[in-house]
């Protein structure tokens, strides 16, 4: 509310200011104008009312007297708020037509849609770089999320395997494990139903040293080349996801290797020794990387092959520039 307050006080200063309205212009205008600033207080909450009620008095005052550009500021503000689009056109247009019989088709009209017209984009663009934004916090603490219960799952599936336990102690692991499972579950669920700012995603190299300590076995990280950001996150995103699915599937001792090449796409290869089929629904991670990567323009394929879980993607990297690989067998 505070931040509405604060562009509606500057908007009234300009409108003011500006002469859009005067003492002389009578109270009825005086209503109107009243009309076209204090819905923007509301503005974030009720965005289509307020644009259609600001829309009719700013028609109305523009027809009562000889019009100022200023005298639609105030609808420029709404259809910055305002996501409906059909919405948003009818208000420029109602703009338009009212200040044509004073401004003409070209001052009047055309200069008053252009505006508006750039009023609602800049907010459209404004929305959907924060949903984006929203989006990658929610999929980075899915991914934060989900490495860190893994490798509580292996360690306690470990001290369950090898541990001196009595049979009082393996029912509270097995309680455990079952809690951390449904956790795991429940937290890729819940990435699906969010898809609307969060704390820097944990660096790759940190993710792979906490795996390295739970019995992954990778004799060094890979080295990614210089990317754009939005890909050196996805390429980093994969290796993390190959990485625990690795560790969670096989347990510990189990060998990745990493294969990095990076050419006019940078493809990146893992490959593991694989004991056991994987479980059901446990490609859900990488089957959300893979749209992902479509989106960007890139692939991701898994599965079995030679007796070995081998995964794939292939990135676009046009932005690299030095050719960069690695190697971890």
């Amino acid at each position: 509310m505070r931040q509405s307050l604060v562009t509606t006080s500057a908007v009234a200063a300009v409108f003011f200011a500006s002469g859009a309205w005067t003492p002389h212009q009578g109270w009825f205008a005086a209503g109107l104008s009243a009309v076209q600033l204090v819905p923007l207080l509301w503005s974030r909450r009720f965005p289509a009312a307020v644009l259609a009620l600001v829309t009719l008095a700013t028609a109305g005052h523009l027809l009562l007297d000889h019009p100022r550009n200023a005298m639609y500021v105030p609808v420029l503000i709404a259809l910055y708020s305002t996501p409906q689009r059909g919405l948003a056109a009818s208000a420029a247009l109602a703009v338009g037509a009212a200040v044509f019989p004073a401004k003409g088709p070209l001052d009047g009209t055309v200069l008053a849609v252009t505006i508006c017209a750039v009023a609602w984009l800049l907010g459209a663009e404004r929305r959907r770089a924060l949903a984006d934004r929203a989006e990658r916090a929610a999929r980075r603490l899915h991914d934060t999320l989900a490495q860190t219960t893994a490798v509580m799952l292996v360690q306690a599936e470990t001290l369950r395997a090898v541990g001196d336990l009595t049979e009082a102690d393996r029912e509270r692991l097995d309680t455990l494990l079952a809690a951390g499972r449904g956790a795991l579950t429940l937290v890729r669920r819940t990435l699906d139903d969010l898809h609307e700012d969060a704390e820097r995603a944990p660096d790759l190299a940190e993710v792979l040293a906490r795996l390295r300590t739970a019995g992954l076995v990778l004799d060094r990280d890979p080295v990614l080349p210089e990317l754009p950001r939005p890909v050196r996150e996805l390429a980093e995103r994969f290796v993390a996801e190959v990485a625990v699915n690795a560790l969670r599937h096989n347990g510990p001792g189990v060998r990745l290797r990493l294969d990095v090449d990076a050419g006019a796409r940078l493809t990146i290869t893992a490959r593991n020794t694989l004991k056991a089929p994987p479980s059901p629904g446990s490609g859900y991670g990488l089957a959300g990387l893979a749209e992902q990567a479509a989106a960007a323009g890139g692939t991701v394929s898994f599965g079995p092959r030679d007796g070995q879980w081998v995964v794939s993607a292939g990135l676009p990297a046009a932005a690299t520039r030095s050719r960069t690989g690695s190697r971890a067998a």
